[in-house]
C-alpha cells in the first residue's frame, strides 16, 4: 500500500487554511450570510448524524431532520429563539415517534437526540452573532477559544503524553492534553476580552471561563467519539480531509456555544 501524500497533521493544517477564512468571512459579514452558513452546516451535520445512526430509511430521516434544521435556522435568524428551540424539540419528538412506529427500537434514541444535538448549538451560534454590539467579537471569540483548545491539547498531548483520560472512548486523549488545552483557551480568552464590551468580566474571570469552555469542548469531543464508537465508525464523514466530517470538526463547538450564549445572557441580565 502506497503512503499518503500528506500526513494527517498536514491534511488538518491544509483543511484549516481553506476553511478558517470561509468561517471567519461568514462571521464578519454576519446577518443573513452567517445564518445561511450555519444552516448549511446544520444540514450537513443532520446528514452525517442520519448516515451514521441509521441502517434503514436514512434519507427519509435526513429529509425530515434537515427540514426542521432549516426552519430552526430561519427562526433564529429572525430572533425568534424560543420558537427555534421549540422547533428542535418538536422535531426530536416527531422523529422519535416515527422511529418507534417503524419498530426500530435500536434507532429511536438516536433520532430523537439528533435535532437537539445539531439544532440547539446552531441556534445559539446564530444568536451570539446577532447579539447587539458585540456579535462578531463574541462569536469569533468562541471559535478562537475552541481552536486554542484543540491546538494546545494536540501539542501538549503529543509532547508530554502521560496517562490517558478515557481509553475506551478516545484512546489518544491525555490529561496533559486537557491541561494544555485549558491553558491555551484561558490565555486566548483573556486576549479576547480586549475586544468585548458587553461582557462584564475581569481577566481572571475570563481566564476561568476560557478554561471551562476547554473542558466543555473536550466533553463534546468525548461525546461524539462515544457516538461514533457505538456505531463502529471512525469519522462522521470524509468531507474534510484530516478532520472527517463537520460533526467531527465542530464537536467541541456544539457543547460550548449553548454555554457561552447562556453566560452572555446571564451577564447582561436579558
Amino acid at each position: 500500500m502506497s503512503e499518503p501524500l500528506l500526513s494527517s497533521l498536514q491534511q488538518r493544517i491544509l483543511s484549516s487554511v481553506v476553511l478558517a477564512p470561509l468561517a471567519l468571512a461568514a462571521l464578519y459579514f454576519g446577518d443573513l450570510s452567517f445564518s445561511i452558513f450555519m444552516g448549511i452546516a446544520g444540514l450537513v451535520m443532520a446528514y452525517e448524524w442520519c448516515t451514521v445512526s441509521f441502517q434503514k430509511n436514512r434519507f427519509r430521516y435526513f429529509v425530515l431532520m434537515g427540514l426542521w434544521v432549516v426552519v430552526a435556522a430561519f427562526l433564529a435568524h429572525e430572533a425568534l429563539l424560543l420558537e427555534a428551540i421549540g422547533v428542535s424539540l418538536f422535531s426530536a419528538l416527531c422523529l422519535t415517534i416515527l422511529a418507534r412506529v417503524n419498530r426500530k427500537a435500536a434507532e429511536w434514541p438516536w433520532v430523537g437526540l439528533g435535532p437537539i444535538y445539531v439544532g440547539i448549538p446552531m441556534i445559539c451560534l446564530i444568536a451570539l452573532r446577532a447579539h447587539p454590539g458585540d456579535g462578531f467579537p463574541l462569536a469569533a471569540s468562541l471559535f478562537f477559544i475552541i481552536w486554542a483548545t484543540d491546538i494546545g491539547a494536540y501539542f501538549s498531548g503529543k509532547t508530554i503524553g502521560g496517562p490517558k483520560i478515557m481509553v475506551s472512548i478516545s484512546p489518544n486523549k491525555t490529561w496533559a492534553g486537557l491541561i494544555g488545552g485549558m491553558t491555551s483557551a484561558a490565555v486566548v480568552a483573556v486576549l479576547c476580552l480586549q475586544m468585548l464590551d458587553t461582557v462584564p468580566f475581569n481577566a481572571v474571570e475570563m481566564a476561568l471561563a476560557g478554561a471551562a469552555m476547554a473542558v466543555l469542548a473536550q466533553i463534546g469531543d468525548f461525546s461524539e467519539s462515544a457516538w461514533k464508537r457505538h456505531f463502529g465508525v471512525k469519522d462522521a464523514s470524509n468531507l474534510i480531509p484530516g478532520h472527517g466530517g463537520v460533526l467531527d470538526r465542530l464537536d467541541g463547538v456544539l457543547f460550548v456555544a449553548p454555554a457561552l450564549y447562556g453566560l452572555v445572557v446571564l451577564a447582561n441580565g436579558n
